[in-house]
């Protein structure tokens, strides 16, 4: 016995470059084995990834088929829409319209033939001798009058062609590749043989992956600012982009960051030969040191570094996450953007204006906040409101739950930072000792009208080697610094008056012995 079903679609998992769709309903099956042919599936369906569950039951086999559908254009014609039908007619009276064109430019043709044979007409008889003027007059009259006419025609035939083009063709060909979907020319169906002792109702659950869909997450981060207490609502979204051929209407939606394919090849494994040498004479003689630059490889409020190699796509801190949407979604098939809400929190933040001399002159507000939220926040685009509006888009890092995030919630157009660097070298000559000192003078200005407190960020090289000492020049340094970090970053707390000016000086040195090379 074979049953022809279809199976309502409940719940879509989106993956990063793909989706997995489950489809389940309720089912009356005959006692005994039977083969049940659910319909209405993608023609993107992966083949190796369809699995079915029946409750109380069991299923032995089950497989994609794909068929074309032979449609008839009068099969066609005779279900067509309202607006489809108008279509139609209009079409037709195109036709009639293109035709009248054509015979008209015929005519049009044939009359101007007609003119030149008897202006030759006349070329030859005149020199026979053979004149006639009032008849050639008169044929000329009459030629004349009906090319008058036909352009005239012609004329009218042609506007008239363009205005339905314009205003009727074309408009209802728009309404139509918008409204009306064409038919489909390939149908896919699940076949599967089930077994149920006992027959009756049980409910059948049938999913498969599709490709062509794909998901990135996308916040909206709020900072309330306040004289007791700042805050910061942070409100996630998936952003769902799919054209698998079927629409997802009132589904439950799950947004995941798993690979399925990551890791199916092992890596090739080589030798690695470990072995020892004496050290050259330059090597025992000489120190080769060279500066770089160093991100700090934490999450949250640090921030991530991706390496060069890493695989691209969302970065979930090295475990797979999953989040479900609180409602059900509708996600059209028409490879555009959706958002879907996931979830929201407000948390109780810091904010302070921060200066980065050395990268901008600009004065950023920086907002502190713990994630409280119900998940870990995946790294991705972040548009940033304040109080007056948009103030711009940045990205989050990955942060995990109760970690501390800071995002920047743009510029101060009242305060600027100037900045000038002076620097120095001198060399002993009896030891050779190089000592590098570089000073640099912050100018800090308040153009409003309220005083801020400020705090003014600047770096320093740190020494990872016992040949080369960094030092932090304490007289040259005014005010003294708030707090300078393991990492070399100095940190000034300044309060800035309105419509003032201060200076803040600081340097230091780099003091390296004469067997250091490379700085």
């Amino acid at each position: 016995m074979r049953t022809s079903i279809l199976l309502p679609l409940i719940k879509v998992t989106v993956l990063e470059d793909r989706a997995l769709v489950e489809r389940s309903g309720t089912v009356t099956l005959p006692p005994g084995p039977c083969r049940l042919v659910v319909d209405g599936l993608p023609a993107v369906a992966v083949d190796r990834s369809l699995q079915a569950k029946l409750t109380g039951g069991m299923v032995t086999q089950a497989s994609l088929r794909r068929s074309m559908r032979a449609v008839l254009p009068e099969a066609l014609r005779e279900h067509q829409s309202e607006l489809a039908r108008r279509a139609f007619e209009r079409e037709q009276v195109l036709a009639r319209a293109q035709a009248e064109v054509r015979r008209l430019e015929a005519k049009h043709g044939l009359l101007e033939t007609a003119r030149r044979d008897i202006l030759r007409a006349i070329s030859e008889r005149t020199g026979a001798g053979e004149a006639d003027p009032a008849k050639w007059k008169e044929q000329l009259a009459t030629v004349r009058q009906e090319q008058t006419a036909a352009d005239d025609q012609l004329r009218h035939a042609r506007r008239e062609l363009g205005r339905l083009e314009r205003q009727h063709i074309q408009e209802s060909r728009d309404v139509l590749s918008r409204t009306e979907v064409p038919e489909p020319k390939l149908d896919v169906r699940a076949e599967l043989d089930v077994s149920h002792a006992a027959g009756g109702e049980a409910t059948l659950t049938l999913s498969y992956l599709v490709p062509c869909a794909a998901w990135r997450p996308a916040y909206r981060a709020v900072l309330g600012l306040a004289e007791a207490a700042s805050s910061v609502k942070l409100e996630c979204e998936a952003v769902v982009w799919q054209n698998t051929g079927e629409p997802w209407k009132d589904v439950t939606l799950a947004f995941s960051t798993a690979r399925p394919t990551l890791g199916a090849t092992p890596p090739r494994l080589t030798e690695d030969w470990l072995s020892l040498r004496e050290k050259t004479s330059r090597e025992k003689q000489v120190v080769d040191v060279s500066m770089r630059e160093e991100s700090l490889q934490e999450t949250g409020e640090a921030g991530t570094t991706k390496a060069a190699d890493a695989l691209p796509g969302m970065d979930d801190g090295g475990e797979a996450v999953t989040l479900s949407a609180p409602h059900k979604a509708t996600v059209p098939s028409d490879g555009e953007a959706h958002r879907v809400a996931l979830f929201a929190f407000t948390s109780p933040a810091t904010s302070e204006l921060v200066a980065c001399p050395e990268q901008s002159p600009l004065v950023h507000r920086v907002a502190k906040f713990d994630n409280t939220g119900p998940a870990v926040l995946l790294a991705g685009p972040v548009d940033l409101v304040r109080s007056n509006g948009y103030v711009g888009r940045a990205q989050l890092k990955f942060a995990g739950r109760g970690e501390r995030v800071k995002l920047g919630f743009g510029s101060e157009d009242s305060l600027r930072v100037s900045r000038q660097v002076d620097v120095g070298e001198e060399v002993a000559r009896i030891t050779g000792r190089r000592t590098r000192t570089q000073k640099v003078k912050l100018f800090v200005s308040n153009m409003g009208a309220k005083p801020a407190a400020l705090a003014v960020e600047e770096r320093m090289p740190v020494s990872e080697v016992e040949a080369v000492e960094v030092a932090l020049l304490k007289d040259a340094t005014k005010p003294a610094p708030t707090k300078v970090s393991d990492e070399g970053i100095v940190r000034f707390e300044l309060s800035v008056p309105p419509r003032s000016r201060q200076t803040v000086a600081f340097g230091f040195t780099v003091a390296s012995a004469a067997k250091v090379a490379g700085i």
